[in-house]
């Protein structure tokens, strides 16, 4: 398959898009299949650390005629004047893409303006589900209503499985004939193997059993309840927390730790490089992938009830053959009937004996994580698939 002189805009809405696997991913297959792949954000200057032919434009906002004071708003205009003379809007005007790719909510509302207006392919690329039931202001309300219109103009929609895409489907009443499903995961290529990167930072012996929380430690990761839990693990299991960020959400749980001392419990805070990340991920005996909805956001509700194969963390675990101890999670469930790569515990009483289950038969573990994304995750996996649906919408 080929993309040849293709002309790919993509539009996300979020600033994270290196710590995105799949977007990474896609954005290397994109352009190494000949591409060029203009990406509308608001800071570009992520794009910098990604090889091949991709340029960064401003994401380009909604103009309104006030917001909420003259300041704000001349700024504003400046701003969308800006995006004008960079020749987006003549971009586009020109015939210069041959498809369009809105991520998540807001990416799909404004690519959905620029495909219908120029008669150009849209995908809508969903990470983020947002149910209707769960919005709690005019704001969130009226954004679903644009973005349930945007995304019944998308010739293709891609999300992470079928659980999901039955989900976003009935909330947006979408045929699932438009679905594509790609996991948030990594491509195949791992970094060199044998990585002490814990052991070496925390001084851990190999007597001991690495435990890893990485990514946001907060109520909807279950801090709480692994703050509780830990101090009734075994003697010989130690946990490492790796926070790529401190923020106000997770500073409680944080002080919480630092307050205990709890001599089998370290952390770590700060983004790290991709490959650096996978070093520490290698490192580590067993992994955590722990969610529970709570009320407070429309991201932590429903959409991580039914996270299913939309953790990227849970992906690098699996690549890296770690063994995952989960909480509750449907889709793990349903993985674990064909896959023996962990333990999915109802409770948190049950976390002390399923370390011990994951120790006792860590290599059938080990050997069946490695199996489950070779199988199910891998990007590589999925792009041929979705590569030709991509190719055939642009004809």
């Amino acid at each position: 398959m080929t993309f040849n002189r293709r002309r790919i805009a993509l539009f996300e809405p979020y600033p994270d898009l290196v710590t995105n696997p799949t977007l990474v991913c896609l954005l290397k297959a994109l352009t190494r299949g000949g591409a060029r792949v203009d990406v509308m954000m608001h800071d570009t200057s992520c794009l910098q650390s990604l090889e091949g032919n991709i340029t960064g434009y401003r994401f380009p906002e909604g103009l309104s005629a006030w917001y909420g004071d003259i300041r704000t708003t001349l700024r504003c205009w400046s701003e969308r004047l800006d995006m004008e003379r960079l020749g987006i809007e003549r971009r586009f005007a020109a015939g210069a893409y041959d498809l369009i790719i809105g991520v998540d909510s807001l990416g799909i509302i404004r690519a959905s303006t620029y495909a219908n207006r120029f008669n150009v392919p849209l995908v809508y690329l969903s990470f983020e589900i947002f149910f209707r039931d769960e919005l709690s202001t005019q704001k969130e309300i009226e954004e679903k209503d644009r973005e349930t219109d945007a995304s019944r103009s998308a010739d293709l929609v891609i999300i992470q499985d079928s659980g999901r895409g039955k989900l976003l489907s009935a909330e947006n009443n979408l045929s699932l004939n438009k679905f594509e499903y790609l996991p948030v995961s990594p491509d195949g290529f791992r970094c060199d193997g044998g990585s002490d990167y814990l052991r070496r930072q925390f001084n851990i012996s190999e007597e001991r059993t690495v435990v890893l929380q990485s990514g946001s430690f907060a109520e909807w990761t279950c801090a709480g309840e692994l703050i509780e839990s830990v101090t009734k693990w075994p003697e010989r299991f130690i946990l490492v927390i790796h926070m790529p960020y401190e923020s106000k959400q997770s500073e409680p749980y944080v002080q919480a730790i630092r307050r205990a001392e709890l001599p089998n419990v370290f952390l770590t805070t700060g983004a790290l490089p991709t490959e650096e990340y996978e070093k520490m991920v290698d490192s580590a005996d067993i992994g955590l992938v722990l969610y529970k909805p709570v009320p407070s956001s429309r991201y932590v509700q429903k959409n991580i009830e039914h996270i299913g194969l939309a953790s990227g963390k849970f992906s690098f675990y699996m690549k890296y053959g770690i063994p995952v101890i989960s909480s509750a999670q449907k889709e793990y469930d349903r993985l674990l009937r064909n896959y023996a790569f962990g333990e999915n515990i109802d409770t948190f009483d049950d976390m002390p004996q399923a370390l011990r289950r994951v120790r006792s038969h860590y290599n059938h573990y080990r050997t069946e994580a490695y199996r489950l994304f070779s199988e199910k995750l891998d990007f590589d996996i999925h792009w041929p698939r979705l590569s030709a649906r991509l190719l055939e919408i642009m004809k």
